[in-house]
């Protein structure tokens, strides 16, 4: 036997025992102090002005920062970038007599990547940019709309006042939670600077007013690859730097090195950002999400199927690796409908769709009991949720009433109702669109496609992309929809979804709604100060979405929630239910 041989050999085993000892030490594995995410779907873009995807919100929560944010546990809005919340006057003289006044001061530790302070005409580019109708914040547009200017303080850059000639009833919070862009970054030419906020309004609502060449430009360049999903381009003034994007395999955020906020921590827990690296791995499959966190390999996954995450807690191992934990979401589930479509233009059959669900079942077996019934357009954590109205019930033979009331029967015997529409046979075929990794949205549309089959509605079922389908829904192509609606922790405003100006193709009035009495309310509670009055305003408006249907309202979730152990991982109600930001990893 050769000793020589054996030696190196045995020093290696023994090596590789200790490394192995060490990087438990060190935090259980090789991955130390980075936080692997799934994510159910990879995000378009990362420019927080232009994008809608709540997975990209996710990301850009670490890389961009607002003047006040909530608080994760009590829900109250809380000073970032800003020193304190507004002071908030009205004028009472000069040239913006009767406005209300909110005056700001950006905090004076706060920087950008340059070292150079975050100032007011950083927020005052920003606000110009969403009013720039060709730069694709048209979303935003309408939440800021009640904005008439913002002044900068000649004698501080810190300090700047945001006026509104209107009342509204979100104004602090809206002006507040603007991802706020370094101008230096963004815009190196200046061709914001040389538009006033009422220019760019009136820019947005006069079609007949000729384009300007620069807005343009700079709007093209705005929303090209570099500013949306390179490095280089999605810079903000958070924790965290975009580090790589590796399609379909991650988005790699860095923790910046003496980052300005750290020293904030102990004053301001909103500060914390423990991790070196937060890595988010797009994984659309449940199946291979649920086999990475089952090795190990995933630090936070949401939306864990119900069965799954139930047999999850049941595993003995798992529960031993994994927190598995149900909170209450600020999201509700509904089926968009498009009223716009000459087949669902009518409310009677919006209400026979409607009676094709079974809500308590699809609560009980494809939510796996994570919800409640929510026949609202508002979650029932509200004060003004209407609790005086009722669930639609699976009713097939009223179905089939509501149908023949508008005029929908079955005259050529193919089993399937139709109607003459402009002249011309229709059939009540329908186009229900879902995200492909969304198994309970097509059970829904199983259940739905069933009974259809028993009233003469043929509904097909087509999964899309999650981008893809965003398209679809922008297009306004499609019959039904599927889809979890976000709300924050303050009052509502339900001017973005169902308001007759947000049905543009970057608005979020997805269903096509246009009513002049909701559109009415809508105004009425977006400028009542009243608490009483506006939730009976709010109470109005909800019976009329109700009798109007243009969408079928669901249930309110309840999200599923895996974290790994390594970390110690608060959990939050605010969306996602976690922030990677504040896991802690733990000593061995």
């Amino acid at each position: 036997m050769n000793r020589k041989r054996l030696f190196p050999t045995a020093f290696l085993v023994l090596f590789m025992i200790f490394s192995l000892n060490f990087i438990a030490c060190k935090g259980g594995d090789s991955r130390g102090n980075t936080v692997i995410v799934r994510l159910s779907s990879e995000p378009e873009r990362l420019n927080p002005l232009t994008t809608e995807d709540a997975v990209a919100s996710q990301i850009s929560a670490n890389i961009f920062q607002y003047l006040l944010d909530y608080d994760p546990q009590t829900f109250e809005l809380t000073p970032v970038l800003a020193k304190s919340r507004p002071t908030v006057s009205t004028v009472d003289t000069g040239k913006y007599k009767g406005n209300v006044a909110y005056a700001y001061e950006i905090r004076e530790e706060a920087k950008w990547d340059n070292g150079k302070p975050v100032t007011a005409q950083d927020y005052i580019f920003t606000v110009k940019t969403i009013f720039n109708k060709y730069a694709g914040a048209s979303n935003l547009r309408t939440t800021v709309d009640f904005i008439s200017d913002i002044v900068a303080d000649p004698q501080n850059p810190r300090k700047f006042t945001i006026y509104s000639n209107q009342k509204y009833i979100l104004a602090e919070i809206k002006s507040a939670t603007i991802a706020i862009l370094p101008e230096y970054v963004y815009d190196t030419e200046g061709v914001m600077q040389k538009f006033s906020i009422s220019d760019l309004k009136k820019i947005s609502k006069d079609t007949t007013i000729k384009a300007d060449e620069n807005l343009k430009k700079f709007a093209t360049t705005f929303q090209s690859t570099r500013f949306q999903r390179e490095k280089e381009g999605v810079v903000g003034s958070g924790a965290y730097n975009l580090d790589s994007w590796t399609t379909g395999q991650n988005i790699v955020l860095k923790k910046k090195k003496d980052w300005w906020g750290d020293k904030l921590t102990a004053q301001n827990p909103i500060f914390t950002a423990l991790p070196e690296q937060i890595s988010y791995k797009p994984v659309k499959d449940n199946a291979a999400a649920l086999s990475m966190m089952k090795n190990g390999e995933l630090d936070a996954m949401i939306n864990i199927p119900p069965k799954d995450f139930n047999a999850l807690k049941k595993d003995e191992k798992m529960a031993a690796q994994y927190n598995l934990v149900a909170v209450p979401a600020l999201s509700t589930v509904y089926i968009g409908l498009n009223c716009k479509s000459p087949k669902l233009d009518d409310k009677r059959i919006r209400r026979a769709l409607a009676h094709l669900f079974d809500v308590p079942t699809i609560i009980k077996t494809l939510a796996g009991g994570f919800g409640e019934p929510c026949p609202s357009p508002f979650i029932p954590q509200r004060d003004y949720f209407d609790k005086s109205l009722k669930v639609i019930d699976l009713n097939i033979e009223k179905s089939k009433t509501l149908l023949a009331e508008a005029g929908w029967k079955d005259t050529n015997g193919d089993s399937i109702v139709d109607k003459k529409i402009n002249g011309k046979t229709t059939e009540m075929t329908l186009r229900y669109i879902f995200a492909s990794a969304n198994e309970a949205a097509k059970n829904m549309g199983l259940m739905a496609q069933e009974n259809g089959k028993k009233i003469g509605i043929k509904i097909n079922l087509e999964p899309l992309e999650a981008k893809i389908m965003l398209d679809n829904m922008k297009k306004r192509d499609f019959d039904m929809f599927v889809n979890a609606a976000g709300f924050e922790p303050n009052i509502d405003d339900p001017k973005e979804i169902w308001a007759t100006s947000s049905n543009t193709p970057d608005g979020g009035n997805r269903s096509q709604f246009e009513n002049k009495q909701a559109d009415a309310l809508i105004n009425q509670i977006r400028s009542e100060l009243d608490h009483d009055k506006r939730n009976a305003l709010y109470k109005q408006f909800q019976a009329l979405i109700y009798e109007e249907q243009p969408a079928i309202f669901l249930f309110a979730r309840q999200e599923r929630i895996g974290l790994n152990k390594r970390f110690d991982a608060p959990v939050i109600a605010l969306r996602p239910g976690f922030s990677a930001r504040t896991f802690k990893l733990k000593a061995n």
